[in-house]
């Protein structure tokens, strides 16, 4: 792993999010990145272990892991980590370069599978490591539950380097992108670090997505034919 710095930077907070359940953290993450104010890219993750891949968004090439600040937090924004050992040993390397840099709090976000969920007011659920001692009032994840991926070594690793960590865990569609899970994550994060970032473009999303399900869902009821012509 190599890492190029593109502006001085530190921070006390790391937040991070990885495409599993609706897409949840991993566009929690970039809906941050793009909607707080004062954010800026300060650096690139390098690895020979990352796919060919490489986004454009308009304005300049985007990498695969990119580093963003703004004041005193980190956003760690990754497209594609690879699977395995690689993956496991990347992240490994990450938290380890940002426990020497100073980082006081890991926060990560992720989707929950909607069988856990109570009712329909029951939107998010928080883990934390040993490490963590801040309250908060949001309900805990299931007892037993069970983190799989890159979730799961994220909170390993801040355990074993002595890192406080939370993750967020928003109730999520497990079958696509679900912006409101992305919405509900946000709000949380808001509250508790004092954030402003809107969500009304998530909710909106959600709501189209709804809509379009329940109109396919109505054409399928009908018998409908020549859905594919």
């Amino acid at each position: 792993m190599r890492i190029y710095i593109t502006r001085r930077f530190s921070g006390k907070r790391l937040f991070l999010g990885f495409l599993g359940i609706g897409g949840t953290g991993y566009f929690t993450i970039k809906h941050i990145i793009d909607n707080l104010e004062g954010v800026e890219r300060v650096g690139i993750i390098d690895t020979a272990y990352i796919q060919p891949l490489a986004s454009f968004d308009g304005e300049r090439i985007r990498f695969p892991i990119e580093i963003y600040a703004k004041d005193e937090d980190i956003f760690l924004k990754i497209d594609e980590l690879p699977r395995g050992w690689r993956g496991n040993k990347l992240l490994k390397s990450i938290i380890k370069y940002f426990k020497a840099k100073g980082i006081e709090e890991i926060i990560s976000v992720g989707g929950l599978t909607k069988n856990l969920q109570e009712d329909i007011t029951d939107t998010v659920r928080i883990v934390y490591n040993r490490y963590w001692k801040k309250e908060l009032p949001y309900k805990l994840a299931p007892k037993n539950l069970r983190i799989f991926g890159p979730l799961a070594m994220v909170l390993l690793y801040s355990e074993l380097y002595k890192i406080p960590a939370l993750s967020i865990l928003a109730f999520s569609n497990d079958t696509m992108i679900d912006p409101m899970a992305v919405s509900k994550a946000i709000e949380v994060i808001n509250d508790i670090f004092g954030y402003g970032v809107p969500t009304d473009e998530l909710i909106e999303a959600a709501y189209e997505i709804n809509k379009m399900m329940r109109e396919i869902d109505e054409f399928s009821e009908k018998g409908g034919k020549n859905i594919y012509t």
